[in-house]
């Protein structure tokens, strides 16, 4: 079972908010994952994108992993069937010059 809160704050300056959370059963999956690169390292920047089952609507959801590779979608909705894109950059980059 996953648990969820969700709530607003909105801090003054120079305030400290401490707060006490309570979670609540939720019944929404949620994905996390890892991605490794071809060297079995994980592969820190890879774009991550999640797309509702062949929907060419614009992705529901679209991340780069952290330092290990890390990466996490949710909460979901139970049964819809979802596309998951993983691009790993090459490290070939090549900046566009635009002229006024």
């Amino acid at each position: 079972m996953n648990f969820l809160h969700a709530f607003y704050v909105k801090p003054a300056a120079h305030e400290v908010v401490e707060t006490t959370v309570s979670l609540a059963a939720d019944r929404r999956p949620a994905l996390t994952g890892t991605v490794l690169g071809p060297d079995g390292k994980p592969a820190a920047g890879a774009l991550v994108t999640l797309w509702c089952g062949d929907s060419p609507a614009p992705p529901a959801g679209a991340l780069y992993t952290d330092e290990l590779g890390r990466f996490a979608f949710g909460p979901l909705e139970p049964g819809q069937l979802y596309h998951v894109y993983v691009f790993q950059q090459s490290g070939n980059v090549r900046t566009l010059e635009q002229s006024d």
